[in-house]
Protein backbone atom coordinates (compact mmCIF):
# COMPACT_ATOMS: atom_id res chain seq x y z
CA UNK A 1 0.00 0.00 0.00
CA UNK A 2 1.39 3.39 -1.00
CA UNK A 3 1.57 5.94 1.81
CA UNK A 4 0.75 9.50 0.75
CA UNK A 5 2.80 12.10 2.61
CA UNK A 6 2.89 15.88 2.88
CA UNK A 7 6.19 17.36 4.05
CA UNK A 8 5.96 20.44 6.27
CA UNK A 9 9.20 22.39 6.38
CA UNK A 10 9.89 20.83 3.01
CA UNK A 11 13.08 22.74 2.22
CA UNK A 12 14.68 22.48 5.64
CA UNK A 13 17.44 19.98 6.42
CA UNK A 14 15.04 17.31 7.66
CA UNK A 15 12.40 18.03 5.03
CA UNK A 16 14.91 17.50 2.23
CA UNK A 17 16.20 14.31 3.86
CA UNK A 18 12.69 12.86 4.19
CA UNK A 19 11.87 13.81 0.61
CA UNK A 20 15.08 12.25 -0.71
CA UNK A 21 14.26 8.91 0.90
CA UNK A 22 10.55 8.98 0.04
CA UNK A 23 11.10 9.96 -3.59
CA UNK A 24 13.20 6.84 -4.15
CA UNK A 25 10.84 4.46 -2.36
CA UNK A 26 7.81 3.07 -4.22
CA UNK A 27 5.98 2.67 -0.89
CA UNK A 28 5.63 6.47 -0.62
CA UNK A 29 4.21 9.27 -2.74
CA UNK A 30 4.85 12.92 -1.94
CA UNK A 31 1.52 14.72 -2.28
CA UNK A 32 2.49 18.12 -0.92
CA UNK A 33 5.36 20.38 0.17
CA UNK A 34 4.82 23.24 2.63
CA UNK A 35 7.22 26.03 3.54
CA UNK A 36 7.06 29.24 5.56
CA UNK A 37 4.86 32.11 4.33
CA UNK A 38 6.44 34.17 1.53
CA UNK A 39 9.25 31.64 1.06
CA UNK A 40 11.38 32.48 -1.98
CA UNK A 41 10.58 29.11 -3.61
CA UNK A 42 6.80 29.27 -3.18
CA UNK A 43 5.21 28.10 -6.42
CA UNK A 44 8.30 26.23 -7.62
CA UNK A 45 8.13 22.53 -8.40
CA UNK A 46 9.37 20.68 -5.33
CA UNK A 47 10.95 17.86 -7.34
CA UNK A 48 13.19 20.33 -9.21
CA UNK A 49 14.41 21.82 -5.93
CA UNK A 50 15.34 18.50 -4.32
CA UNK A 51 16.66 16.74 -7.42
CA UNK A 52 13.76 14.30 -7.70
CA UNK A 53 12.19 14.58 -11.20
CA UNK A 54 9.40 12.15 -10.29
CA UNK A 55 7.97 14.57 -7.71
CA UNK A 56 5.49 16.94 -9.35
CA UNK A 57 4.01 19.13 -6.60
CA UNK A 58 4.39 22.88 -6.04
CA UNK A 59 5.84 24.35 -2.88
CA UNK A 60 3.03 26.15 -1.05
CA UNK A 61 3.13 28.40 2.00
CA UNK A 62 -0.11 27.25 3.62
CA UNK A 63 -1.26 23.72 4.38
CA UNK A 64 -4.84 24.70 3.53
CA UNK A 65 -3.82 24.78 -0.16
CA UNK A 66 -3.37 20.98 -0.15
CA UNK A 67 -5.98 18.23 0.06
CA UNK A 68 -4.81 16.45 3.22
CA UNK A 69 -7.38 13.67 3.13
CA UNK A 70 -5.81 10.19 2.93
CA UNK A 71 -2.41 11.76 3.65
CA UNK A 72 0.04 11.86 6.53
CA UNK A 73 1.73 15.16 7.27
CA UNK A 74 5.36 14.84 8.42
CA UNK A 75 6.83 17.85 10.20
CA UNK A 76 10.16 18.63 11.86
CA UNK A 77 9.74 22.41 11.97
CA UNK A 78 10.75 24.55 14.93
CA UNK A 79 8.44 24.92 17.92
CA UNK A 80 6.72 28.17 16.84
CA UNK A 81 5.83 26.80 13.42
CA UNK A 82 4.72 23.50 14.95
CA UNK A 83 2.26 25.32 17.23
CA UNK A 84 0.62 26.90 14.16
CA UNK A 85 0.58 23.55 12.39
CA UNK A 86 -1.26 21.90 15.29
CA UNK A 87 -3.94 24.59 15.13
CA UNK A 88 -4.40 24.07 11.37
CA UNK A 89 -4.45 20.28 11.63
CA UNK A 90 -7.31 20.41 14.12
CA UNK A 91 -9.72 21.44 11.37
CA UNK A 92 -8.33 19.32 8.54
CA UNK A 93 -8.38 15.61 7.62
CA UNK A 94 -5.26 13.49 7.54
CA UNK A 95 -2.76 12.06 10.00
CA UNK A 96 0.36 13.59 11.53
CA UNK A 97 3.93 12.59 12.35
CA UNK A 98 5.59 15.31 14.43
CA UNK A 99 9.28 15.32 15.35
CA UNK A 100 9.58 18.88 16.66
CA UNK A 101 11.48 19.48 19.91
CA UNK A 102 11.07 22.27 22.46
CA UNK A 103 7.25 22.35 22.45
CA UNK A 104 5.78 24.42 25.28
CA UNK A 105 3.02 23.23 27.61
CA UNK A 106 0.30 24.87 25.50
CA UNK A 107 1.45 23.05 22.36
CA UNK A 108 1.68 19.75 24.24
CA UNK A 109 -1.92 20.24 25.41
CA UNK A 110 -3.04 20.94 21.82
CA UNK A 111 -1.17 17.83 20.71
CA UNK A 112 -3.06 15.66 23.20
CA UNK A 113 -6.36 17.20 22.08
CA UNK A 114 -5.46 16.54 18.44
CA UNK A 115 -4.81 12.89 19.27
CA UNK A 116 -8.43 12.61 20.38
CA UNK A 117 -9.58 13.26 16.82
CA UNK A 118 -6.91 11.83 14.54
CA UNK A 119 -3.93 9.49 14.48
CA UNK A 120 -0.75 11.28 15.58
CA UNK A 121 2.78 10.03 16.22
CA UNK A 122 4.88 12.41 18.31
CA UNK A 123 8.44 11.82 19.42
CA UNK A 124 11.26 14.25 20.25
CA UNK A 125 13.48 11.85 18.35
CA UNK A 126 12.37 9.56 15.51
CA UNK A 127 15.52 7.42 15.57
CA UNK A 128 14.78 3.77 16.30
CA UNK A 129 18.04 3.52 18.25
CA UNK A 130 17.25 6.52 20.43
CA UNK A 131 13.85 5.11 21.29
CA UNK A 132 15.54 1.91 22.40
CA UNK A 133 17.81 4.16 24.49
CA UNK A 134 14.70 5.56 26.19
CA UNK A 135 13.59 2.02 27.00
CA UNK A 136 16.99 0.89 28.28
CA UNK A 137 17.41 4.05 30.36
CA UNK A 138 14.13 3.36 32.13
CA UNK A 139 15.17 -0.23 32.87
CA UNK A 140 18.64 0.64 34.17
CA UNK A 141 17.48 3.68 36.16
CA UNK A 142 14.88 1.52 37.87
CA UNK A 143 17.53 -1.01 38.93
CA UNK A 144 20.30 1.42 39.93
CA UNK A 145 18.29 4.36 41.25
CA UNK A 146 19.33 3.98 44.89
CA UNK A 147 23.05 3.30 44.42
CA UNK A 148 24.24 5.15 41.29
CA UNK A 149 24.40 8.83 40.36
CA UNK A 150 22.85 9.60 36.96
CA UNK A 151 24.04 12.28 34.53
CA UNK A 152 22.95 13.09 30.96
CA UNK A 153 25.28 14.56 28.34
CA UNK A 154 24.12 15.64 24.88
CA UNK A 155 25.99 17.15 21.94
CA UNK A 156 24.62 18.82 18.79
CA UNK A 157 25.70 21.11 15.97
CA UNK A 158 26.41 24.76 16.64
CA UNK A 159 23.16 25.92 14.98
CA UNK A 160 20.77 24.08 17.32
CA UNK A 161 18.57 26.62 19.09
CA UNK A 162 17.06 24.74 22.04
CA UNK A 163 18.91 23.34 25.04
CA UNK A 164 18.77 20.77 26.41
CA UNK A 165 17.69 18.84 23.35
CA UNK A 166 14.22 17.32 23.29
CA UNK A 167 15.81 13.89 23.45
CA UNK A 168 17.90 14.80 26.50
CA UNK A 169 14.85 16.27 28.19
CA UNK A 170 12.91 13.06 27.51
CA UNK A 171 15.77 11.06 29.04
CA UNK A 172 15.68 13.37 32.05
CA UNK A 173 11.94 12.87 32.44
CA UNK A 174 12.41 9.09 32.30
CA UNK A 175 15.12 9.14 34.96
CA UNK A 176 13.23 11.58 37.18
CA UNK A 177 10.21 9.28 37.08
CA UNK A 178 12.33 6.38 38.33
CA UNK A 179 13.65 8.59 41.15
CA UNK A 180 10.07 9.47 42.17
CA UNK A 181 10.82 13.07 41.33
CA UNK A 182 9.80 15.68 38.78
CA UNK A 183 12.00 16.87 35.92
CA UNK A 184 12.17 20.50 37.04
CA UNK A 185 13.07 19.66 40.63
CA UNK A 186 15.61 16.93 39.81
CA UNK A 187 17.51 18.28 36.80
CA UNK A 188 20.52 20.59 37.26
CA UNK A 189 21.49 22.22 33.97
CA UNK A 190 25.28 22.40 34.11
CA UNK A 191 27.21 23.40 37.18
CA UNK A 192 29.21 26.54 37.93
CA UNK A 193 30.71 27.96 41.08
CA UNK A 194 30.57 26.52 44.57
CA UNK A 195 27.40 24.47 44.16
CA UNK A 196 28.02 22.02 47.00
CA UNK A 197 27.90 18.26 46.96
CA UNK A 198 25.64 16.36 44.63
CA UNK A 199 22.30 15.30 46.10
CA UNK A 200 20.96 11.75 45.82
CA UNK A 201 18.06 12.56 43.48
CA UNK A 202 19.93 15.08 41.35
CA UNK A 203 20.22 14.59 37.56
CA UNK A 204 23.03 16.49 35.90
CA UNK A 205 22.16 17.79 32.42
CA UNK A 206 25.00 18.95 30.17
CA UNK A 207 24.76 20.35 26.62
CA UNK A 208 27.53 20.67 24.03
CA UNK A 209 27.05 22.84 20.91
CA UNK A 210 29.86 22.51 18.39
CA UNK A 211 30.60 22.07 14.71
CA UNK A 212 28.30 19.81 12.71
CA UNK A 213 27.55 17.14 15.35
CA UNK A 214 24.28 15.50 14.28
CA UNK A 215 23.30 14.32 17.75
CA UNK A 216 24.97 12.36 20.57
CA UNK A 217 23.27 11.35 23.82
CA UNK A 218 24.85 9.64 26.82
CA UNK A 219 23.23 8.54 30.07
CA UNK A 220 25.94 7.94 32.66
CA UNK A 221 25.32 5.80 35.74
CA UNK A 222 28.20 6.15 38.23
CA UNK A 223 28.52 4.08 41.39
CA UNK A 224 31.34 3.24 43.77
CA UNK A 225 34.18 1.68 41.81
CA UNK A 226 32.28 1.35 38.54
CA UNK A 227 30.16 3.16 35.99
CA UNK A 228 27.83 2.25 33.14
CA UNK A 229 27.17 4.41 30.09
CA UNK A 230 24.29 4.11 27.62
CA UNK A 231 25.18 6.04 24.48
CA UNK A 232 23.60 6.75 21.12
CA UNK A 233 25.39 8.56 18.28
CA UNK A 234 23.59 9.68 15.13
CA UNK A 235 25.84 9.54 12.06
CA UNK A 236 23.30 10.98 9.63
CA UNK A 237 19.95 12.75 9.61
CA UNK A 238 18.78 9.85 7.48
CA UNK A 239 18.16 7.88 10.69
CA UNK A 240 15.51 10.41 11.78
CA UNK A 241 13.95 10.52 8.32
CA UNK A 242 13.76 6.73 8.17
CA UNK A 243 12.05 6.67 11.56
CA UNK A 244 9.52 9.30 10.44
CA UNK A 245 8.66 7.33 7.30
CA UNK A 246 8.32 4.15 9.34
CA UNK A 247 5.93 6.05 11.64
CA UNK A 248 3.87 7.21 8.64
CA UNK A 249 3.57 3.63 7.40
CA UNK A 250 2.57 2.40 10.86
CA UNK A 251 -0.20 5.02 11.09
CA UNK A 252 -1.91 3.79 7.92
CA UNK A 253 -4.22 1.39 9.76
CA UNK A 254 -4.47 3.26 13.06
CA UNK A 255 -7.43 5.21 14.39
CA UNK A 256 -7.35 8.39 16.49
CA UNK A 257 -4.78 8.47 19.25
CA UNK A 258 -1.54 10.10 20.35
CA UNK A 259 1.16 7.51 19.72
CA UNK A 260 4.92 7.39 20.21
CA UNK A 261 7.82 5.52 18.66
CA UNK A 262 7.58 3.22 21.66
CA UNK A 263 4.21 2.07 20.34
CA UNK A 264 5.72 1.44 16.91
CA UNK A 265 8.59 -0.58 18.36
CA UNK A 266 6.17 -2.42 20.68
CA UNK A 267 8.26 -1.64 23.76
Amino acid sequence: MTVNIIIDGALGRMGRQIASLAAGDPDFEIKGAVEAPQHSHTGSNYGDLIGAPSVKVPVVDDLSQIDTSRCTIISFTEAGAAAKLLAKCAGMPGKLVLGTTGLDDNSLTKLKELGGNKAVVFSPNMSLGVNLLFYLTEMVAHKLRDTFDIEIIEAHHRHKKDSPSGTARKLGEIVAGQLDSGYDSAVKNGRAGLVGERTDKEIGMHAVRAGDIIGDHTVLFAGTGERLELKHMAHSRATFAQGALKAAQWLENKGPGLYSMRDILQL
